[in-house]
């Protein structure tokens, strides 16, 4: 089979350099399927990699497998495992530290990681969806407990996770304020969002707007910076806590609170929550754009360019068709 693989130059530092080559594949271990994937998404931790961050990691990772990228995908099942069977269409999502990783043609994972769609839900629609739904239903849901009349501010609100995150916060009954760049601000409203502001002329809502979530999902600002944005009891979370310890610390100290969001992997409650918001269609395919597998440069190219609009997917479902 075909998997995406990154080499390091030797110098300290530098960022990747990707190929395709040409591996053996997967075999499963006990609680494992072996899926087929047809679509797989590009990741904030892909852009990272583009950066040269987690160099260390991804060199140890590669000293056992080749594919150290991806970490959500959609594909067909080809082995039956205990709960799955072949040819059932699966939606999954990896541990973003030890994977197995997407990039590749096949994968072998455990079941808990994968679950079963509906036939009405495409798989590149799950494959854009799922990367960012995980997130937002814990930081809205979980977290905040977003309920009727709530106000939500968003940041990178037509992004991998803000595009999700708008019409999730609409249907629990939110008003969305969206920051989004100036091109994407009528998207960003066709998304749910009843105010828009655009990140490209520095424009954010006034002091003493008075939100009960600031979910942050460009880990553009931080605590300090969203508290006059923020009722009393407000919640400011962030896709990357790890910025912004001190706000988790100066959280102590103040009414408003600091949520921790780390979604380092899934299960089968969680991913069933993505599916059922699928299935009711709440939550449809937010694709920025799509490119053959072998096209993986004008892929990750795209990653680095401003005013996208849901996920980057790298589709491999010509290659499982031959």
């Amino acid at each position: 089979m075909r998997a995406l693989t990154m080499t390091y130059p030797s110098r300290i530092s530098g960022p990747p350099e990707r190929r395709l080559l040409d591996v053996d594949d997967p075999v499963p271990n006990s609680g494992e399927v072996v899926v087929r994937v047809h679509y797989a998404a590009l990741s904030a931790i892909d852009l990272e990699n583009s950066h040269g961050k987690h160099r260390l990691r991804n060199q140890l990772t590669l000293r056992s497998t080749p594919v150290v990228s991806g970490i959500e995908m959609a594909g067909v099942v080809e082995t039956s495992g205990g709960r799955l069977a072949a040819g059932d269409r699966v939606v999954g999502y990896t541990d973003i530290a030890r994977g197995p990783f997407f990039h590749a043609e096949r994968v072998a994972i455990h079941e808990e990681s994968l679950m079963a769609l509906p036939d009405d839900v495409a798989l590149d629609a799950a494959a854009s969806v799922v990367g960012g739904a995980l997130p937002s239903i814990a930081a809205l849901e979980r977290i905040a407990d977003v309920q009727d009349g709530a106000r939500v501010l968003i940041t990178a609100a037509t992004g991998g996770v803000g595009s999700v995150a708008v019409p999730l916060a609409r249907h629990l009954g939110a008003s969305v304020a969206a920051v989004c760049h100036s091109s994407q601000e009528a998207y960003a409203r066709q998304l749910g969002a009843t105010e828009t502001y655009a990140y490209d002329r520095d424009e954010l809502p006034p002091s003493g707007s008075g939100f009960d979530v600031v979910f942050d999902a460009a880990a553009a600002l931080s605590f300090a910076q969203a508290r006059p944005l923020l009722t009393p009891s407000g919640w400011y979370i962030s896709t990357m806590p790890q910025r912004d310890l001190g706000g988790w610390l100066r959280s102590k100290f103040a009414s408003q609170r600091w949520g921790y969001l780390l979604e380092r992997n899934a299960d089968q409650q969680r991913l069933g929550r993505v599916v059922e918001l699928m299935a009711d269609g709440v939550l449809s395919s937010v694709i920025d754009s799509s490119h053959p597998f072998e096209e993986f440069e004008r892929a990750f190219a795209r990653q680095h360019e401003s005013a996208k609009r849901g996920k980057i997917l790298l589709d491999l479902s010509q290659s499982a068709t031959s």
